[in-house]
């Protein structure tokens, strides 16, 4: 179900998706989202233009779909998503840090920078945060397989301790800047 109006070009991917999910097709989501970030001018014409950095666009039993913009120069909190997650980043970068789980806590295990175009493929067992060390947002459409906002999720403070019941408020304000 669209959560706001978009134009034929998302409707057209997430579409594809959403089949590609349906027919568990992990390897066509990913060479569909490829092709879109090399490729984004229809995807981008047919989004609305946004005030904030992150809107969702679509959700059903199969695929829930974000437009996000990593602000810059700031480090979400360390999360899991208890489902795969695939990050189609069409417009800048995105580094993701990623952790090791010890306990109930998590240790960072290592920083990956992606560059647009890309696509970044998570498992169900992955945690990670992301930041940006551009000047500018980053932007990308994020899709998750599965209902994401149904979905019972860990977050992590900064220092990857003290894991609680994911909520959205909760991981913005455990958002830190930094340089």
């Amino acid at each position: 179900m669209y959560k706001i109006d978009v134009g034929e070009g998302v409707k057209k991917l997430i579409n594809e998706v959403v089949g590609f999910k349906k027919n568990n097709d992990q390897d066509g989501i990913v060479k569909c989202l490829q092709e879109m970030t090399e490729n984004p001018e229809a995807v981008i014409s047919s989004l609305p233009d946004f005030d904030c950095d992150e809107v969702l666009l679509y959700v059903d039993d199969y695929v829930t779909v974000y437009y996000i913009a990593t602000s810059s120069k700031i480090l979400y909190p360390p999360h899991e998503h208890g489902m795969i997650a695939v990050s189609a980043l069409y417009k800048g970068t995105e580094t993701h840090v990623f952790y090791n789980r010890d306990g109930e806590n998590v240790v960072e295990r290592n920083r990956v920078t992606f560059e647009a175009p890309a696509v970044v493929d998570l498992t169900i067992e992955t945690v990670h945060a992301i930041c940006t060390y551009d000047d500018e947002p980053n932007q990308g459409l994020h899709f998750y397989l599965g209902d994401l906002e149904g979905q019972k999720r860990t977050l992590w403070d900064s220092d990857g301790k003290n894991p609680q019941q994911y909520i959205h408020e909760k991981y913005l304000s455990l958002s830190r800047p930094f340089n």
